[in-house]
């Protein structure tokens, strides 16, 4: 946490909360407080809901590993940029983890990892990965949590967008296409404040068939460039292009790269 800043913590909180409500801090927040963090009773923090809300409160540690905090002003947090949904292929090891963390850094508002021809058998972690999106949100400074779904089907992850977020511009990043450039439909969706669906592969990428179905469901197969990236590298690559490109985001600017337009 940078100095002077306040720490930063997710907790649950009633719908329109007011200043001056008393939140009982749960056991972990409470423990990081007054024993990792040796904070002391009027030591301000920032609490958010998870929903972009962000309140100042002040602390009193009392008896035992009780904390409480008294809200004490609302925050304007950052407004939202818009639907961004990654569809990642299932990665082995702790990759999938700091895909997690690092998308939750960078915006990203659903994460939905896939089960492909060539991702690894395994149910995932949904509890751990919400935990780690929680704590890089409290980094970050972002006040909403993206949506972690359980692991699913590549089709089903394909018809996601019209249960879940409606219409959108949807891409999948494949290898072997050579002609469309991501950023051209994507930067269409953004003109347009469409929600972006985002689909990567695992380790070893989409087989044909994957990429055959997917365009026939409606996405548009899209190039990356001319190297091979690894799926990890593909899926924080293109969100950070795709965060600069949004037409509302501070970053925007005159953005040139291998990936079909300037920006």
């Amino acid at each position: 946490m940078p100095l002077g800043r306040p720490h930063r913590f997710h907790v649950d909180l009633p719908p329109a909360p007011v200043a001056g409500l008393v939140v009982n801090l749960a056991p972990p927040v409470a423990h990081q407080v007054a024993r990792v963090l040796r904070m002391r009773s009027g030591d301000v923090v920032h609490l958010f809901d998870g929903n972009g809300g962000e309140w100042r409160a002040v602390i009193r540690i009392g008896s035992g590993n009780a904390v409480t905090a008294t809200l004490d002003g609302f925050l304007a947090g950052p407004s939202p940029l818009g639907s961004v949904v990654l569809c990642l292929g299932l990665l082995k090891g702790e990759k999938f983890d700091w895909v997690i963390q690092k998308s939750t850094e960078l915006g990203i508002t659903h994460v939905i990892p896939m089960v492909t021809e060539r991702s690894l058998p395994g149910s995932g972690r949904p509890d751990r990965w919400h935990r780690i999106a929680v704590e890089a949100s409290e980094q970050s400074g972002r006040t909403t949590i993206p949506e972690i779904t359980p692991p699913m089907p590549l089709r089903d992850a394909l018809n996601f967008q019209s249960t879940h977020s409606g219409p959108g511009c949807r891409v999948i990043c494949w290898e072997d296409e050579r002609t469309v450039p991501f950023l051209a439909p994507v930067r269409l969706a953004h003109m347009t404040g469409a929600p972006v669906f985002l689909y990567i592969g695992p380790e070893g990428g989409f087989s044909a068939t994957e990429v055959d179905l997917a365009v026939a469901s409606g996405a548009q197969a899209v190039s990356l460039g001319t190297l091979i990236l690894r799926s990890e590298t593909a899926a924080i690559a293109i969100e950070q292009v795709n965060h600069v490109a949004r037409p509302h985001s501070q970053d925007a600017g005159d953005l040139v790269c291998d990936w079909g337009c300037k920006v």
